[in-house]
């Protein structure tokens, strides 16, 4: 199986950006004087921030609307430099776009803070498309975002791949009828990815790269 076209996650997928998150819900709960072993903040980010931020919320008995705030003030304090690309992965999509591939995102972050990110590590380029929160299209696991760019761009869906870090950017893409590999997540048993890697190499001879 070729695939020409892949349509990224972001958050956690090009991007290392939970280190910073989860220390900025740890600030958070500290003032709260909360305690969450940050274990369990991994695995509930799994699902969205959202969810955590309700859980979290639910089980301290807590005002969501006040962690969610404080959690957003820390967070303004994250800068680009915070959340690098993981390791090889902007190669990757160097080389895969000049073997002729495209690359495509669809996340949920605002454009703003999207671009914001991909102007500062000057890959802005390596990317066709950037679909955000502000397309209006309904979240992961819903494949709105992953037909949206499949139908504007014309792409075969045979040759199309979803990578993310998450089983929801798995099931989204398996609802959109195309193939999913999964970047170190958690998989789920009813939704099995096609392909899991742990590191960019690993996806190299997936996508026919040449060393």
């Amino acid at each position: 199986m070729r695939f020409d076209h892949i349509i990224w996650d972001l958050d956690g997928t090009l991007f290392d950006t939970y280190p910073p998150l989860i220390t900025s819900i740890e600030r958070a709960l500290g003032e709260l004087e909360v305690a969450v072993p940050r274990a369990d903040l991994v695995r509930l980010l799994n699902d969205t921030l959202a969810t955590c931020m309700d859980e979290i919320a639910t089980r301290h008995a807590l005002d969501a609307l006040v962690l969610e705030a404080r959690v957003a003030y820390y967070q303004r304090q994250v800068t680009e430099r915070d959340q690098p690309p993981f390791d090889g992965v902007i190669c990757l999509c160097e080389r895969f776009l000049k073997a002729g591939g495209q690359n495509l995102i669809f996340t949920h972050r605002s454009r703003e803070s999207a671009m914001r990110l991909l102007d500062w590590y000057r890959v802005e380029g390596l990317f066709a498309e950037c679909l955000t929160v502000e397309d209006g299209y309904a979240r992961k696991p819903d494949p709105a975002g992953f037909n949206a760019l499949i139908e504007r761009h014309a792409l075969p869906r045979g040759r199309v791949l979803a990578v993310g870090d998450r089983a929801l950017d798995i099931v989204a893409g398996q609802r959109a009828g195309i193939r999913t590999c999964l970047f170190r997540g958690e998989p789920d048993p009813a939704y099995p990815p096609d392909f899991t890697i742990t590191a960019f190499d690993e996806l190299r001879p997936i996508l026919h790269l040449p060393v």
